[in-house]
């Protein structure tokens, strides 16, 4: 099957990569499985396999009648054609545990998406780009910290698992990929008030990355204090950049504001 360009489609070609992504998911016995972008199929049989049922939702039309074709007369496998950008993950229940190779072209949206139903999942095994990978697992003092770094380690514990290579793909990206374990929090990782609050501010911090903070977050300059010489907002100092901040100064700082009322 040709692969349709607007939809940014490379089909996974290697059984042996397929095969470590189904080892490392370790499905549980008798669970639901949801799988995105399911493209031909080749993560699919596997995890009819080794799980009690999955769903599959794909976009395109073509490769639904594929999947369709090859798996329709599995009663464990339920096929929708949906955008997983706008789809209510709501409808499918709890308990989930998700293993997808993720479209390149709208895996970072789909993540974020994913984060927002997080209850509604137990763990995600998820291929995409290494360099989003390497994003959203990223420290803080590393060049790809950045406001996906926060948000989803807010919510999520992640753990990069292994990297596969453009010839693993048919056609061949032009990029990388890395397999990644997502798995949701009970609670968010640090208290947070206010957490529109929290990325309005992140957003900020990270607008212009080589300034100080003192720059990015001039709209709460009201709140800035000169201590020692020292300009700083909850304490931290307004001399660093965001690159620099872990997640409990974010907090600290959006919670500081919120408490004065300063958001607006």
């Amino acid at each position: 099957m040709k692969r349709r360009r607007p939809l940014g489609q490379n089909f996974l070609s290697d059984p042996q990569v397929a095969e470590r992504i189904l080892d490392e998911a370790n499905l549980d016995s008798g669970g639901r499985v949801l799988e995105i972008g399911p493209g031909q199929g080749q993560l699919t049989a596997g995890l009819l396999d080794r799980a009690d049922s999955v769903v599959a939702i794909e976009l395109d039309q073509k490769l639904c009648a594929v999947l369709q074709k090859k798996f329709g007369g599995n009663p464990r496998f339920t096929l929708i054609q949906a955008d997983a950008l706008k789809y209510d993950y709501s409808a499918l229940g709890s308990e989930l545990q998700v293993v997808s190779n993720l479209p390149y072209y709208v895996a970072t949206p789909i993540l974020k998406r994913l984060t927002v139903f997080r209850a509604r999942f137990k763990n995600m095994t998820l291929m995409l780009q290494k360099e989003v990978a390497e994003r959203v697992t990223a420290s803080p003092e590393s060049r790809d910290y950045g406001s996906l770094s926060v948000f989803l380690q807010l919510h999520c514990d992640l753990e990069k698992l292994f990297d596969v290579g453009k010839s693993c793909f048919s056609p061949p990206p032009k990029v990388d990929s890395t397999v990644i374990r997502v798995v949701p929090l009970p609670a968010p990782r640090v208290e947070v008030v206010d957490e529109k609050l929290l990325f309005r501010l992140v957003h900020a911090a990270f607008f212009h990355k080589r300034k100080m903070l003192k720059n990015n977050l001039s709209m709460w300059k009201n709140l800035f204090q000169i201590e020692h010489d020292n300009m700083n907002i909850a304490g931290i100092d307004l001399a660093r950049r965001g690159e620099s901040l872990s997640l409990q100064e974010f907090a600290a700082i959006a919670n500081h504001i919120h408490a004065s009322h300063g958001s607006s």
